[in-house]
């Protein structure tokens, strides 16, 4: 418990060190920026070991997991940046994504102790598979709508002509729009993957493809928007500033409608009882 504790710690102090990165031209902030995120993926990966989720056999996977989950991936996704093609962005980029991790780490504290969970058997442990794929097209999407926010930030401000040394502590528009494009395509990858692995353990345990749950229909909802947005992006049929506009507004959505999901529905094939 007390780790849990220390990360929302952790995620405040390197939220404040991204974005002082941003208004202070100081490498040092970056550079603790990026201390702190290595230090919350080892306390992550500690608590991973800890947790207990494969008890003889039974997958027993809590809600709080699904929030540890997404955690996880986008800190590894956050550290990810620091050393990829991104690596010149990265001060604005973790500027925000840092940021809303932290605001997802503290709703988390909200279901520490809460008894919802899912039990998994060992005949259908292939669900684990689906639901690692499907969060991970989710926390990519995450990253689209964050790029997104970030891309009509600088937008504004050159609107405004603002200071060109603050708007140059940004990524270009150009590269914003790659990130979105990018984010969005990994995205429908493994959010296909995912609805694949699922459709083929509904078929292989229940006979049929589809277990028409209210859930389920918002699963397949939230692929087809992420897979028009993704025709956006690569036909180009209109602005990078109106697919951003679309991205945010379309993860703002989807996301009330799944947590909404979770909070009313609470039996079926996706449940938390």
């Amino acid at each position: 418990m007390i780790l849990i504790y220390i990360i929302t710690l952790l995620f405040i102090v390197a939220s404040a060190y991204s974005i002082l990165s941003i208004h202070k031209d100081l490498p040092r902030y970056v550079t603790a920026t990026k201390l702190l995120m290595s230090i919350i993926l080892l306390v992550l990966l500690l608590i991973g070991y800890c947790m207990p989720v494969y008890i003889a056999g039974i997958y027993k996977i809590h809600i709080f997991t699904f929030f540890y989950l997404i955690i996880l991936f986008l800190t590894l996704l956050t550290l990810y940046m620091a050393v990829s093609q991104w690596n010149n962005d990265y001060r604005s980029l973790s500027a925000i994504l840092i940021p809303l991790t932290a605001i997802i780490n503290v709703i988390s504290l909200f279901f520490i102790n809460s008894p919802r969970h899912m039990t998994i058997g060992p005949d259908n442990s292939i669900m684990v598979i689906h639901i690692v794929l499907a969060l991970l097209g989710e926390v990519l999407f995450f990253v689209a709508f964050a790029s997104s926010v970030l891309y009509i930030i600088v937008s504004w401000q050159l609107q405004k002509k603002s200071s060109m040394k603050f708007i140059n502590r940004f990524p270009s528009l150009t590269v914003l729009s790659k990130l979105t494009s990018f984010s969005l395509s990994r995205s429908l990858f493994f959010f296909t993957a995912g609805i694949i692995i699922g459709i083929i353990m509904l078929f292989q345990f229940y006979g049929n493809i589809s277990s028409g749950s209210p859930k389920e229909i918002l699963m397949y909802v939230a692929w087809g928007i992420i897979f028009i947005l993704w025709l956006i992006s690569r036909s180009h049929i209109t602005s990078n500033y109106y697919l951003s506009i679309m991205t945010i507004v379309s993860f703002l959505l989807l996301m009330i409608l799944f947590i909404a999901s979770n909070v009313v529905i609470t039996s079926g094939f996706h449940s938390f009882r």
